[in-house]
C-alpha cells in the first residue's frame, strides 16, 4: 500500500508526469491515490476480466495493457491499448454495483496503480478538475474509435498503418521508432477486426521489403515514410 508518504514518494516523479495530474500539488495527488497499490504484472496477465465486479480503478504506470471485449461468437475485440498515465475504469466507479465492460490483459511487463472505489467516490467526485480531464480522456479514445470507424473500407495495409502510427505515438522516445509495447499479429487482428492470416501477410510483405522489422512481437518501422505512405491509400 502507499499510505505512507516514504512510500508515495518512490512513484511520485511518475505520477506529476501524468497528464492526469499535471500541476496538482502533492497533497492533492497523496489524497487522490490514498490506498494505492502498485501491481506488477507479467505478459497476458490480467489485472481483471469482462464483467466482473468493480472494486478499484488505476492508472498505467509502465507497460501497456489492452482492453478486450467478447463477442456473441465468443472472440475477443481489442477496443484500446492503454499505456502509461491512462486511467482505467474510473467512470464506472460511480456506478451502484459496477462491473467491468472490457478485460485488461497486460502486453509485457507491465505496472498499475490499483487504486479502491472508495478513493474515487470519496476524493475524485470532489476534484472538478480531475472530472474533466478524465472526460478528455476518454473523448480521444472515442475520436480514435470514430477513426477505425472511417478505416472500415480501407484496405487492411491502410488499417494497419494507421494502427502502427497510433501506438508509435505513445512512445516516450520521440527519436525511437520502436512500437512502445509488444504486439503480436493476433492483437493486430483483434483490434481491426481483421483475420490473423491477412495481418501476416501484410507485415510479412513490409518485412520483406525492409519497411519494419519484428522481433519477440516487439515492432521496429525502418521506413516511417513508407508507413505514412500506406496510411492515405484509400
Amino acid at each position: 500500500m502507499i499510505d505512507k508518504k516514504s512510500a508515495f514518494k518512490a512513484i511520485f516523479s511518475e505520477l506529476s508526469q501524468f497528464p492526469i495530474f499535471l500541476g496538482l500539488k502533492t497533497a492533492d495527488i497523496e489524497a487522490l491515490c490514498e490506498g494505492g497499490e502498485v501491481v506488477a504484472t507479467s505478459h497476458r496477465h490480467a489485472l481483471f476480466h469482462f464483467d466482473d465486479d468493480a472494486h478499484y480503478f488505476g492508472i498505467v504506470l509502465s507497460g501497456a495493457y489492452k482492453l478486450s471485449k467478447p463477442t456473441p461468437s465468443g472472440n475477443d475485440v481489442i477496443i484500446y491499448f492503454s499505456t502509461p498515465g491512462d486511467v482505467i475504469a474510473a467512470f464506472i466507479m460511480s456506478q451502484p454495483a459496477p462491473k467491468y465492460p472490457v478485460s485488461a490483459i497486460a502486453m509485457g511487463p507491465s505496472r498499475f496503480l490499483k487504486l479502491p472505489r472508495s478513493v474515487y467516490l470519496n476524493q475524485w467526485v470532489k476534484y472538478p478538475e480531475m472530472i474533466l480531464r478524465l472526460q478528455n480522456s476518454l473523448s480521444t479514445r472515442v475520436g480514435q474509435l470514430h477513426n477505425y470507424q472511417v478505416l472500415s473500407k480501407a484496405p487492411l495495409a491502410t488499417k494497419v498503418a494507421s494502427l502502427l502510427m497510433q501506438m508509435l505515438q505513445k512512445s516516450e522516445d520521440k527519436n525511437d521508432l520502436t512500437l512502445p509495447s509488444p504486439l503480436t499479429r493476433k492483437e493486430i487482428a483483434d483490434s481491426l477486426g481483421a483475420s490473423v492470416e491477412s495481418v501476416i501477410r501484410v507485415m510479412s510483405e513490409w518485412s520483406k521489403a525492409g519497411i519494419i522489422e519484428t522481433k519477440d512481437h516487439q515492432i521496429k518501422i525502418l521506413k516511417l515514410e513508407k508507413i505514412i505512405e500506406m496510411m492515405k491509400q484509400q
